[in-house]
């Protein structure tokens, strides 16, 4: 009588602790960061009064003249900055071209909209919140001095 090997087992052990394997290293990734550009963000210095695109026409009140339009991982989670005005209320501040603004006044941005909405309802005497993330660490900067544009030059939504 001859006698077979039953190699059969032998290699489902195998292909069970490959299979484990790699889910072990799919799921055992490090998490993303989230809100950080993949590509860098220009450091452009803070500019002398410069004319405002109807574009960020509602952003003036804070000093911003433009961002930087949103990369993949900053939809719908704030809005990045890419001018300001010299002097101005955000520059007084410490806000910087680069930084991420998240929230505003404790009110959670979802795009530039949100934030110029917000700034149309601001009262002139008032100090604001702003969170921002820099660099990967995230603070909170006071600003003071907003003064809101005249009804008939405010965006209307």
């Amino acid at each position: 009588m001859r006698r077979t090997q039953n190699v059969s087992a032998p290699v489902a052990v195998v292909v069970i602790a490959a299979a484990l394997g790699l889910l072990f290293l799919v799921f055992n990734r490090p998490a993303p960061e989230v809100a950080q550009p993949s590509r860098p963000v220009p450091e452009a210095p803070p500019v002398e009064d410069q004319e405002v695109s109807d574009m960020y026409k509602g952003l003036s009140p804070l000093g911003i003249v433009a961002v930087v339009p949103p990369l993949m991982e900053d939809r719908r989670t704030g809005v990045r900055v890419a001018t300001i005005v010299r002097d101005s209320p955000a520059d007084r501040a410490g806000l910087k071209p680069g930084d991420f603004i998240t929230d505003f006044d404790h009110k959670r941005l979802r795009s530039s909209d949100a934030l110029i909405y917000l700034l149309a309802r601001v009262q002139s005497k008032s100090t604001y919140q702003l969170a921002v993330v820099r660099s990967g660490q995230t603070m909170t900067l006071p600003v003071t001095g907003i003064v809101p544009l005249p009804p008939e030059e405010q965006v209307q939504f």
